[in-house]
């Protein structure tokens, strides 16, 4: 008969040690975060939320046409909806700008972001900063996690609980540590480690599974950051081929923060869930291999691991490809529109960018397989641990 009490009792401790590393990992990096200051380089903008109640367009002179940038302007009337100064009704002036980019309209019944003019906490104007849209954000997501949870059921409650924290880790250790001054390159390698081994562990547990997973994804990893790193330097990428990334540096970088060690963060982030997908795919199947026929050689199951692996990155690369695709779909279709000659736009610092980012995040996918299809069959051949209990098909723990 087999020892069910053995076989509970090895699952327990393996989710007890996933667990424990998961919080002792979330407390390092809580820790971190709160010892990370950083200058502000502007004073807060006194943002509320408010909701449109009537809209008239103002008629101007052509003399007011002449001396103003903008031939629209809109008398607004909103009322404020949060905050301390939440029900009073304010009258104010919306410009309609020419550029499309920055020109938006609104209507009666809109929520609006709005910024307050406050003198001595007196409320003496409010502008129109933008449309309210995270109302419907929230909602978006909303469905997104309900849809997980529907589906994943308890799995799905782990996915959502490593999602939570893969956001905070960016957000509150990664992003103040590169705002503080540290290395790009050595922070962003430390971090998505750490991603990888909680969100890992907290999938899978503590198991020979999760722990070849995480060993080929922080391999495959690391490795398409050192061929990152080698061709951001040798094509002389300056890092500021976005108007976002020229502002940034203009306006706080300079000077403080490595730029190109930017480009390499968000090559390295941006693979990073296509990398432990793979990794984790092979992973189980080789585990679940040996699970079915524990009597096959470890080159046999390297080789299985690795024709799994031939089939999935076919896939995968595409996925990266077309992710990366998609984002410069704008500046593919202005360079085809203007007939740019391949030897001027090949040569570009924003193409050359995007072709570093998606070629090096796709070889490190590559890199991961051959490392993880061995990792994980030379865990399961020489697993033990389990050499003593009898498991019955179907129970069987990787």
């Amino acid at each position: 008969m087999p020892n069910q009490t053995g076989i509970r009792g090895l699952i327990m401790r393996q989710r007890i040690y996933a667990y424990l590393i998961c919080v002792a990992l979330i407390g390092i990096g809580y820790f971190y975060s709160n010892s990370l200051q950083f200058k502000q380089e502007t004073e807060a903008e006194i943002l509320t939320k408010g909701v449109v109640l009537a809209v008239e367009e103002i008629k101007l002179t052509d003399e007011d046409a002449e001396s103003i940038f903008n031939d629209k302007q809109w008398a607004v009337k909103v009322r404020i909806t949060k905050g301390i100064y939440k029900g009073r009704e304010i009258d104010t002036v919306h410009y309609e700008e020419d550029n499309p980019a920055y020109s938006f309209m609104v209507y009666p019944g809109n929520e609006v972001v709005l910024s307050l003019d406050v003198e001595d906490y007196v409320l003496k104007n409010a502008y129109i900063s933008g449309l309210a849209r995270d109302r419907y954000l929230f909602y978006l997501f909303a469905v997104f996690v309900v849809s997980i949870l529907l589906i994943g059921a308890r799995q799905g409650v782990k996915t959502v609980l490593s999602l939570f924290l893969t956001g905070w880790a960016v957000i509150k250790i990664l992003l103040p540590a590169i705002l503080t001054g540290k290395n790009p390159i050595s922070v962003t390698i430390i971090v998505s480690a750490g991603i990888t081994v909680v969100t890992l562990m907290l999938v899978s547990g503590f198991t020979r599974k999760s722990l070849s997973a995480i060993s080929g994804t922080i391999i495959g990893i690391s490795l398409a950051g050192i061929i990152a790193n080698y061709f951001i330097e040798i094509t002389k990428i300056s890092g500021l081929a976005s108007e976002e990334s020229r502002l940034f540096f203009f306006s706080y970088a300079e000077g403080r923060i490595d730029i190109t060690g930017l480009l390499f963060a968000g090559i390295v982030i941006g693979a990073l869930g296509a990398v432990m997908d793979v990794a984790m795919s092979i992973a189980s199947s080789v585990c679940e291999i040996h699970g079915t026929n524990p009597d096959l050689s470890l080159s046999r199951l390297v080789k299985s691991g690795l024709n799994i692996g031939r089939d999935i990155i076919g896939t995968m690369a595409n996925t990266l490809i077309l992710a990366y695709t998609g984002g410069a779909l704008p500046l593919m279709l202005l360079i085809m529109a203007n007939d740019i000659p391949y030897v001027k736009y090949i040569n570009l610092d924003m193409i050359a960018s995007e072709i570093v980012r998606a070629l090096a995040g796709s070889i490190g996918l590559f890199l991961a397989v051959p490392f993880t299809a061995f990792i994980s069959a030379v865990l399961c051949k020489n697993a033990r641990s389990l050499s003593h209990i009898k498991v019955p098909r179907g129970r069987q723990q990787s």
